[in-house]
């Protein structure tokens, strides 16, 4: 086999070994690359990014509960009947969706009993959840600007994997620019190189 039909052999499997890898790294990475786009936008146009996502009604819900005033005892029993065997730290009166209300804080969330009603708005990380006097959830609303912002720091939304997420699709996207910058500019490479052979060998017979 004459030496150089041997090189272009070796070339033409090692190009396509980086196009196999550019493209199932391009399928792995897809998720993550709208989730960088969306997220992105939602950094410099917060406002019209989070009207697209759905909240809960539980404004609404506080407006339209029957009064039932509550005082920090009462509100004590409802938090303590809803989750008996969680230790809280009473915190005194505190805001919720802009009433007043009694918060409760436990280890991950927090419980807001409002004043008025005795409904409970329990907030966790990412979302809060209302329910009723009896316990009962009534409405959730996720923290979007929470969870966008996550999602756009580390690639995932909780603490257990830290960044890595993040940092393993940061590492496949170089990988994955540097094999298309290849595979776009060897082949063109290749063809001015061999032009220009065939132009000397022209040039010589």
């Amino acid at each position: 086999m004459p030496v150089g039909l041997g090189k272009g052999i070796e070339m033409f499997g090692f190009e396509r070994l980086l196009r196999n890898l550019h493209t199932w790294l391009g399928v792995m990475i897809l998720p993550w690359v709208i989730i960088a786009g969306v997220t992105g936008l939602y950094m410099n146009h917060s406002s019209l990014i989070l009207s697209v996502f759905p909240v809960g009604n539980t404004e609404e819900l506080l407006l339209g509960a029957p009064a039932l005033p509550q005082t920090e005892d009462s509100a004590a029993e409802i938090v303590q009947a809803m989750y008996p065997n969680t230790r809280f730290d009473d915190m005194g009166s505190g805001r919720q969706n802009g009433r007043t209300g009694y918060v409760f804080v436990a280890d991950d969330f927090e419980a807001v009993v409002d004043q008025d009603t005795g409904y409970v708005s329990v907030k966790y990380r990412y979302f809060m959840q209302l329910y009723n006097r009896t316990g009962h959830r009534v409405a959730s609303r996720p923290y979007w600007s929470k969870i966008l912002s996550r999602l756009h720091r580390d690639g995932w939304v909780g603490g257990a994997l830290g960044s890595w997420p993040a940092d393993i699709v940061a590492a496949a996207l170089v990988i994955f620019g540097s094999t298309g910058l290849y595979l776009f500019i060897a082949p063109r490479l290749r063809r001015a190189k061999n032009r220009r052979a065939r132009l000397r060998a022209q040039m010589r017979g």
